[in-house]
């Protein structure tokens, strides 16, 4: 096996900088850029800036990787998969650690984010091939061969940076294929940190990663070697990388935006229910694709709830991630938390109430924003119809769940939805009228589960993860024809 030169100290010394992975090497690189901690801004560590060069490197490593054993063995994949869970658990803390400091969440979600990693990661390793006959009769028969598509390319965001990577890299190692992976600008460390880990164990050139800005991540998506993108991000970028991806022609996923809506009824338990919705849509500082970003409550109820969310926002710790009484730590970046600031100043313009939160921390110098409770604002308002990302919640009054959920899909994204009510037939039926593809009964963005797909419609884009359907997603099936017959 080829031996990695471990990670350079630059800038006299002081600062580690990671490297990216390539073939199975560390890749060398001239120019490197500061990762923050989003808590305080001080630098965490040094990414490199990736070149075009650089990414045809990857793509020709990874390419060279895509025939043979690797592609044609499942066994011997799901053997290396198991090794690659066993290695990520025993490596936890460190990368636990890694991911708070560059993303800003609680150590203990940093840590709950990994051992996710590592549950899906070992579904695979554990997972047979699906076989699948089309028609059987005495004259001919008709299957289904599966076969990898080639070298994919991986486009990971900055909410849930390794939970996400694992939700698109187990299945796509599962399947045969071989990976770029570009992380986000402002969370690629514990990436980077974790694939070196997995070259120990897999083939040099399954697994190569790449970083930078969103130019060299262009350029993955128009790179001719690569064969299908897996996004998840923003609609307007997935919008972009629809138009770059369609001169080559590659498959594609996209798992972007969203604005789920959340319908309490009127019979709901009040009491019961907050403490869930609320963690529902201030997780990770609002910062989940499929967070409740809207909430319709039935007018009976409306007073009681913002009530009791008020109360629980203004005794929610906010602070540092490696704090150990932190509840909830900063937005990632500074766009992000302008942007939410901006959509809460736009409520208030328009007689809206911000009944707690929206204010920063004083003491640190990051992108903190205390969770905020909106009222009194219209379905056209700005915090309502686009998608916050971060930890401002406005609650909406109704009168009728006809009327909920068609003001629930006014909306043109198609993420998730759920409805909450005592009466769960009622509520499982209501939901499956919503205009969304990830729907719930008394409960909302539940963890990734390996055996359940995971995607959107509308803008919140196509394609799916996880499930038969997302292996489906990351493999070429073919239609075998046989006959019985001599010809």
């Amino acid at each position: 096996m080829a031996q990695r030169r471990p990670s350079k100290r630059i800038k006299g010394g002081a600062m580690q900088a990671f490297s990216n992975l390539v073939g199975g090497l560390n890749a060398s690189a001239t120019d490197f850029y500061d990762v923050k901690n989003p808590a305080t801004l001080d630098v965490v560590a040094q990414a490199p800036i990736s070149t075009v060069d650089a990414l045809d490197d990857a793509v020709a490593a990874a390419n060279a990787a895509a025939t043979g054993t690797w592609a044609n063995d499942l066994l011997a994949r799901k053997a290396m998969l198991a090794q690659c869970a066993d290695r990520i658990e025993s490596g936890s803390e460190e990368l636990a650690n890694l991911l708070s400091l560059e993303q800003g969440k609680p150590l203990a979600a940093a840590r709950a984010e990994i051992a996710i990693a590592v549950r899906l990661i070992r579904h695979y390793a554990q997972k047979d091939a699906h076989k699948e006959t089309l028609r059987r009769r005495e004259s001919d028969y008709v299957d289904v061969v599966r076969a990898p598509i080639g070298t994919v390319g991986l486009i990971v965001p900055w909410n849930y940076p390794i939970t996400i990577l694992m939700m698109k890299l187990a299945p796509a190692l599962w399947a045969g294929n071989t990976v770029v992976i570009k992380p986000a600008p402002s969370t690629p460390l514990t990436t980077l940190k974790l694939c070196a880990q997995l070259a120990d164990i897999l083939p040099a050139g399954v697994v190569n990663t790449i970083t930078g800005e969103g130019n060299i991540g262009q350029a993955l998506v128009e790179h001719a070697g690569i064969r299908k993108v897996s996004f998840t991000g923003s609609t307007p970028t997935g919008i972009r990388v629809m138009s770059s991806a369609a001169a080559t022609l590659k498959r594609l996923t996209l798992e972007l935006g969203g604005n789920d809506a959340a319908i309490v009824c009127h019979d709901a338990n009040v009491d019961a229910i907050a403490p869930r919705i609320f963690a529902n849509a201030f997780t990770n500082a609002g910062q989940l694709c499929c967070a409740i970003k809207r909430l319709y409550v039935h007018r009976s109820l409306f007073d009681q709830m913002v009530e009791k969310l008020t109360e629980i926002a203004g005794n929610w710790r906010v602070g540092p991630g490696l704090d150990p009484a932190t509840q909830m730590g900063p937005l990632n970046n500074a766009a992000q938390r302008d942007h939410v600031r901006a959509l809460l100043d736009d409520a208030l313009t328009h007689g809206g109430t911000i009944h707690v939160g929206g204010d920063s921390l004083g003491e640190y110098a990051g992108y903190f924003l205390k969770p905020a409770i909106v009222s009194g604002v219209s379905d056209e308002s700005r915090l309502v119809k686009e998608e916050q990302f971060g930890p401002a919640l406005p609650v909406l009054p109704f009168d009728t769940v006809d009327e909920a959920i068609e003001r629930a899909n006014a909306s043109e994204f198609g993420l998730g939805g759920s409805v909450w009510s005592t009466d769960v037939s009622a509520a499982a039926e209501a939901a499956s009228r919503l205009e969304a593809v990830n729907l719930y009964v008394n409960q909302h963005a539940v963890p990734p589960d390996p055996e359940l797909p995971f995607g959107g419609m509308k803008t919140s884009g196509f394609g799916y993860e996880m499930g038969e359907w997302g292996c489906d997603d990351f493999s070429i099936r073919k239609v075998l024809n046989v006959s019985m017959g001599v010809a």
